[in-house]
């Protein structure tokens, strides 16, 4: 099963930024993907592009009375 882990480059070694349930010496096979684009530059072209414009839409509003009963 796939597992995602970030991890940091550091003296020739990659390091996980949280431990993982991974036995010792287990041999794994590791696909690096570089963050080449901000997180907050994705959300900001997300946004100006209209991506979150339903939010305004008063139908959208989850905290109303015609919500129903709570969860």
């Amino acid at each position: 099963m796939p597992l995602r882990v970030q991890a940091i480059y550091e003296d020739g070694v990659l390091k996980p930024l949280r431990k993982l349930a991974i036995p010792e010496h287990h041999a794994l096979e590791i696909l690096i993907l570089e963050d080449d684009v901000p997180l907050a530059v994705v959300g900001r072209v997300a946004e100006e592009g209209g991506s979150y414009d339903f939010l305004c839409d008063p139908a959208e509003d989850i905290y109303t009375i015609d919500d129903g009963e709570a969860v």
